[in-house]
């Protein structure tokens, strides 16, 4: 395994400790959009690559005949089925498996999806490879990700790889929708959209030590009259808050 893989599985091996319902990834617009985008049905298969602890793929499980889900993080995984025993749901399973190269046959999945895993990939094209090719063709290929302004994306990605060890970089709108065409892909849509956080609370459910959240939070105070970032950093109730520049992009692998 090399040392990126090893970065991320610890990573998320830490955050897998925190609460599924209180995830800031849980019950959002991200997710929302994914449903309406991706339009799925009772007849659907969907693949969900990075899936952590299954968030997206719960959300897919109420409508869809089955949903796999594939992790390299081995506790992700693990926090995912005891949710699912929890929710006593019986159409979802669950791999663990390095995403650049999914362990599953040529045009296996109407649908297949993944969020927020981009800025941790050293090769994202790979990804989105592999995700082609598991498509049915017909199917839909979809994607959410932090998509950063071009003109600022040095910045943004230098402030997130203090916060998180296996942060590689935030793509832009345009690198992803470049991807997707050089695919195949046809009907290609997208949207662009901000997730609104709470610096202080991120870096709790990133479980960041002490002295990079101070460092963090303070690079976000000094952010605020310039907008280097292009996060939008504002004050609200004595802490600060910002917006997380996001795009979904879906489209459809030709017949």
């Amino acid at each position: 395994m090399d040392s990126h893989n090893e970065d991320v599985i610890s990573e998320f091996t830490k955050q897998a400790s925190t609460s599924h319902d209180t995830s800031s990834h849980s019950n959002d617009y991200s997710l929302n959009l994914m449903i309406r985008f991706s339009e799925p049905t009772i007849y659907d298969t969907v693949l969900d690559v990075a899936c952590g602890n299954g968030t997206v793929a719960f959300e897919y499980a109420k409508i869809v005949k089955h949903v796999t889900g594939i992790d390299i993080t081995p506790a992700m995984i693990e926090r995912a089925r005891i949710i699912q025993k929890e929710r006593n749901l019986d159409n979802l399973d669950w791999r663990i498996g390095d995403i650049s190269t999914l362990p599953f046959r040529d045009d296996y999945f109407s649908i297949v999806v993944t969020r927020g895993s981009l800025h941790h990939l050293i090769d994202f094209n790979k990804v989105m490879e592999e995700m082609y090719r598991v498509c049915k063709p017909g199917g839909k290929i979809l994607i959410t990700d932090i998509t950063v302004d071009k003109n600022k994306k040095d910045e943004f990605n230098s402030v997130d790889k203090m916060r998180v060890s296996s942060y590689t970089k935030a793509l832009t709108l345009e690198d992803i929708l470049e991807k997707m065409k050089d695919l195949g892909a046809v009907n290609i849509q997208s949207e662009q959209f901000d997730s609104r956080r709470n610096i202080k609370a991120i870096l709790q459910s990133s479980l960041v030590k002490p002295s990079r959240k101070n460092e963090n939070i303070q690079l976000l105070k000094q952010d605020i009259e310039m907008n280097n970032l292009g996060t939008e950093s504002h004050l609200a109730d004595d802490q600060v808050h910002y917006n997380l520049p996001m795009s979904t992009v879906i489209g459809i692998k030709k017949k």
